[in-house]
């Protein structure tokens, strides 16, 4: 009988794997801007904030930092922000089934990579109870997104806890950037629905502000024999945004989604395990201020503050109620000699109700958690425009762990304008979570047994000490190469463990043999790998990008049969993306992606196609295909999986208008 992990116990009897696909720079067009109009230097000045939580060209970063800006995404014509992040080199995509996806950056990928840091303005959407994100509680207004920052590498030191292997930081865009009336829809055969509408204006005191909804309706992936599985997905979405020039921002968000899942009812009496369908419903609330105030010394003071409301309620497993209160702060001190300081705290405060039933139960039900932390970090200057060094840290206090430490020390060196150099050496951890040290949970039952988890509170994080190495060249005027290598050595990490049957007789349940199983640390693992992209523009009107990326792991632990996880990764990822614009009112763009074997999964070719013509001034339609080298494959788990879903090629039809 399958041990489950993480978000496996409670989706259904799914199997980890992994996939990547990579489409570098989706260059893009909308009615206010073209990307096309500027140039590949200009494009490497892009500026990014997730990697020292301050503003710097991409180009002169010391991390492997990529950037989707919001004009790839329109381009693209993906419709969800997981297929999004398929355009960034080393990070592993795979959509699990309609309305699920497994994505992680450098390996230890499930529907709940739980060393994966997701953010949306700053704003943690990192779930606290299960480990991870869940992608299909999240799904945004894609023209309202500025960017999508992507740090593959440990980010412990800004971020803290569980930016172990990345940090992706979701920003909208400032609402000056959105005025006037956006109107979109697009239909297709699996797209079955989605509707957006936006409006902004201004406000007095250089004041501005944008109102928005949407809906979504997306249709159920295929079963293996052709039929529809159970797990259709629709939501509704609306939110607003105020900025004060450059000084003051507040933004909410309101939402509801369903989404359809088959799933196990265990019980001690026969059938024991039957299968049955059920609706999740996940719904949400937020309300996000940030105040930043720049000194006549050029010395910068933040504050933001969020409240952050979400609730999950699974029938056959849980309800998942929880309230969280957040205040950040951050000093940029001005440059002072040679060292350039960036000092901030923070302090969170987690409020949650854990509502089980016969085969689900949180001990205690109820919590109130408190995280305190502290960052200091400093840029010296070993050498003007040439030679830099970076010290840092994050300290953090938890009710889970107790104390962490995330130091980390990057050394920068850029021989002229055209290359960069860097290497690193980092610290990261994975905080335990509520599911690890509090749940008590039925994975399997027959005549007279039950197999279950069991709350074990002696799990330890999980810590990573990263090893990385640079290099970024303009080679050209139009080409560029960026290189990355790295070497993970993890310790700690999560397994299951047997422990000592017993015999279970109370007044509740029949009398039954009680087989415990607790999460442990008994494992260890070392990952290796590379990351190759280039980008090309060929002529004013073409641009071509080409990536690879290898990741080998390895893992030691003391029962083999944990170590499966050596074999749910894609070793090679290859993809080339080419756009184009054959004339003023037309737009052609392609992204081809071979994603090799992950155990179950066999090795495939995905081919995307997006063609847009401008209908007028303010009219444009796409005709968008999507998986058309194939009628459906999968990209996620085995056929034996419940809730197992191939991917179905996908044609849909969008008209957007914008006045």
């Amino acid at each position: 009988m399958p041990i489950q992990t993480a978000r496996g116990r409670f989706r259904a009897h799914r199997t980890k794997s992994l996939v990547l696909l990579t489409g570098l720079l989706g260059i893009s067009h909308s009615f206010a801007n073209d990307i096309f109009d500027l140039s590949l230097e200009q494009l490497m000045e892009v500026k990014i904030l997730s990697v020292s939580k301050k503003n710097e060209p991409i180009a002169h970063t010391a991390a492997a930092a990529y950037v989707v800006t919001g004009e790839d995404i329109q381009r693209s014509g993906v419709t969800t922000i997981a297929d999004a992040l398929r355009m960034v080199p080393g990070v592993q995509v795979a959509r699990a089934d309609s309305n699920s996806w497994a994505i992680s950056i450098r390996g230890f990928n499930s529907t709940l990579a739980n060393k994966l840091l997701v953010l949306v303005d700053g704003r943690s959407i990192y779930n606290p109870v299960f480990g991870g994100t869940l992608w299909e509680a999240h799904d945004l207004m894609l023209e309202d997104i500025e960017r999508i920052e992507v740090v593959r590498g440990p980010g412990g030191t800004i971020w803290g806890a569980n930016a172990v292997n990345g940090v992706i930081n979701i920003i909208t865009k400032h609402s000056r950037d959105t005025q006037g009336t956006l109107a979109s829809a697009l239909y297709g055969n699996e797209e079955q629905g989605t509707f957006n509408v936006r409006h902004g204006g201004h406000m007095d005191n250089d004041g501005s502000y944008r109102v928005y909804a949407k809906h979504f309706q997306r249709d159920a992936s295929r079963k293996r024999n052709g039929d529809d599985t159970f797990d259709k997905w629709d939501g509704f979405r609306t939110g607003f945004r105020t900025d004060w020039a450059d000084t003051f921002t507040l933004q909410g968000d309101a939402y509801r989604t369903d989404t359809e899942q088959l799933r196990v009812d265990y019980a001690l009496t026969p059938p024991y395990m039957p299968v049955k369908q059920q609706t999740i419903n996940y719904e949400g609330a937020h309300l996000l201020g940030r105040w930043t105030e720049v000194q006549q010394d050029s010395s910068q003071f933040s504050l933001q503050a969020y409240i952050d409301w979400a609730k999950r309620d699974e029938p056959f497993n849980f309800i998942d109620d929880r309230i969280i209160y957040d205040l950040d702060t951050q000093y940029n001190v001005a440059p002072y000699n040679i060292h350039e300081f960036i000092i901030g705290g923070g302090l969170r405060f987690l409020s949650e109700d854990k509502q089980g039933n016969r085969n689900v139960s949180f001990s205690p039900q109820k919590s109130r958690d408190e995280l305190y932390s502290f960052f200091i970090q400093d840029k010296i200057t070993l050498q003007p425009d040439t030679w830099f060094l970076t010290l840092g840290s994050k300290f953090e206090h938890n009710n889970f762990s107790g104390s962490e430490t995330q130091p980390n020390i990057r050394l920068q060196w850029q021989p002229n304008s055209m290359q960069t150099l860097w290497t690193a050496v980092s610290r990261a951890v994975r905080t335990p979570t509520a599911v690890e040290e509090d749940l008590t949970s039925t994975l399997g039952t027959a005549a007279n047994a039950r197999l279950a988890i069991e709350p074990n509170d002696n799990f330890q994080p999980e810590e990573l000490v990263a090893y990385e190495l640079g290099y970024r060249h303009q080679i050209k005027p139009n080409l560029s190469i960026d290189l990355t290598t790295f070497y993970n050595d993890y310790q700690h990490l999560m397994t299951t463990s047997i422990q000592t049957p017993r015999l279970v007789i109370n007044n509740i349940d029949p009398p039954h043999v009680f087989i415990p199983v607790q999460f442990t640390n008994n494992m260890q693992g070392k990952t290796r790998g590379a990351e190759l992209a280039s980008h090309w523009s060929a002529t004013e009107n073409m641009k071509l990008t080409a990536n690879y990326s290898y990741l080998d792991l390895q893992l030691d632990a003391q029962d083999a049969s944990q170590k499966s996880a050596e074999l749910l990764y894609p070793r090679h990822q290859a993809g080339l993306a080419f756009f184009y614009n054959p004339g003023n009112q037309w737009t052609l763009d392609t992204t081809v992606t071979y994603v090799s074997q992950i155990a179950f999964t066999p090795s495939y070719i995905r081919w995307d196609l997006n063609i847009g013509k401008q209908l007028g001034k303010n009219l444009r339609l796409n005709i968008v295909g999507e998986n058309l080298g194939d009628s459906a494959h999968p990209e996620f788990g085995s056929a034996a999986d419940i809730n197992y879903g191939e991917i179905e090629r996908s044609v849909f039809a969008r008209i957007t208008w914008q006045f």
